[in-house]
């Protein structure tokens, strides 16, 4: 009875997030992205005919995979998924967020002619193959411990209209700033070390923190040095943790015709070959907001567990699906997704029961895996599988276009009372 009611609590989740949408997508829309939100969960998989299976309806596998894909054309269903997901991720974000963006990559291995396909580098295998390029930003509270979603793009850079990969970044950057204005800590690799990036980041006065690469030239005094060697000069007398220490110091860069006060940070672990340099707004005395800036900088790599669990719980690489406006559908709908599983971690009583289901009590506490979501989607199976039939509204339908079917072949007049009683409404 306990599962039961859970159930139907995921259920209503479910429906009120898809309600959100009421403006944006038409009632048809909406019951297909109920469906495709707790299939996409409950069968780890982007593939139509596994999310079909789950659905478990009363025609054939094949019949429901055909309106599955029919509706997968709605393209517009990712820009509506994104913007929702800024809008509800605000709430999450604090003066001390830290703000990760990162490129990720969805590769096909097992299938070729999918259109607009390039080849990216396969981040996980070092390789290049066909696929398409992912753009990412998250967030992390140091408090919660968790990292949370904010937007999810996929580009290619086949598609009308394409100019560069920082573009398309900078355009996802400035989404995200104009929602939460200067709140948090902007973090980032060495991808996104360019005076465009960083020109960018001064003149709007955010906070961020840029890994660099070390062949960068930096103005310090009245001449120009190089970076790398500016770095080997600074006294790490700071100690961060058992094995490393920082130091910094404070410069000027150039960007077009103004100067902007910045501040090095040279890091080195001594279990590692290479020091790690950092260039963060302004001039920082304190030690302690700096120690905050590099910790936070190492959170960064939370992202790449979102890119991961997008790809074991989602399964966005497992999809099928040849045109390109339908696997950019599929990313609209794991954005969806996400923010369904975000609302269950937010209900303190539904996420323990959840956990509850996923059954993982006599598993080795280092065996559990530290991410949340995992478990939350263990748990969400186990308390679905069994279950009859996920949706009844289109069970209902077909009831009722069974009925009219048999009142037109037995020749009955279509304002017989007797089948009005039946059906609910007037025939």
């Amino acid at each position: 009875m306990i599962i039961t009611e859970n159930r139907e609590k995921v259920k209503r989740k479910v429906k009120e997030l898809v309600n959100k949408l009421k403006k944006e997508l038409t009632k048809p829309e909406r019951k297909f992205v109920m469906e495709m939100i707790l299939g996409m969960i409950l069968s780890g998989s982007c593939n139509i005919t596994d999310i079909s299976r789950k659905l478990r309806e009363d025609i054939k596998i094949k019949d429901t995979s055909k309106r599955l894909l029919r509706m997968l054309s709605h393209e517009h269903i990712l820009e509506i998924a994104n913007k929702l997901s800024l809008k509800e991720s605000k709430k999450f974000i604090k003066e001390d967020t830290i703000i990760a963006i990162d490129g990720g990559d969805i590769t096909h291995e097992y299938g070729n002619g999918f259109e607009k396909s390039s080849k990216v580098r396969d981040g996980s295998k070092g390789e290049y193959k066909d696929g398409y390029y992912l753009n990412q930003i998250s967030g992390y509270n140091e408090e919660e411990g968790e990292t949370f979603p904010i937007m999810l793009e996929i580009y290619s850079i086949l598609e009308e209209g394409f100019k560069s990969i920082n573009t398309n970044s900078l355009l996802m950057i400035e989404r995200v700033k104009e929602v939460i204005g200067k709140q948090g800590l902007w973090v980032m690799d060495r991808g996104y070390d360019s005076r465009r990036y960083i020109g960018y980041f001064l003149r709007e006065g955010l906070d961020f923190m840029l890994r660099m690469v070390g062949n960068r030239d930096i103005k310090h005094g009245v001449k120009k040095v190089n970076l790398r060697e500016l770095s080997e000069g600074i006294n790490r007398r700071i100690k961060y943790g058992k094995h490393s220490r920082f130091g910094s110091k404070k410069v000027h860069i150039e960007i077009g015709l103004k100067e902007y006060k910045i501040t090095v940070i040279s890091y080195k672990d001594k279990r590692n070959k290479d020091s790690i340099i950092w260039i963060t707004n302004g001039w920082i005395k304190s030690s302690k907001e700096l120690k905050r800036r590099i910790r936070g900088y190492f959170r960064r790599w939370g992202i790449e567990e979102l890119y991961r669990f997008e790809k074991q719980g989602f399964g966005i690489e497992r999809a099928t699906v040849r045109r390109y406006s339908k696997i950019k559908t599929l990313i609209g709908l794991t954005v969806l997704s996400w923010m369904l599983l975000l609302k269950i971690r937010d209900n303190k009583r539904l996420k323990e029961e959840i956990l509850k289901e996923a059954k993982m009590e006599k598993e080795k506490l280092k065996d559990r895996p530290k991410f949340i979501y995992y478990r939350l989607l263990r748990g969400i199976r186990n308390m679905f599988s069994g279950i009859r039939e996920l949706f009844r509204f289109r069970k209902k339908r077909r009831y009722k276009e069974e009925i009219l079917r048999k009142i037109e072949k037995s020749g009955k007049l279509p304002f017989n009372q007797y089948y009005s009683d039946i059906l609910g409404f007037e025939v």
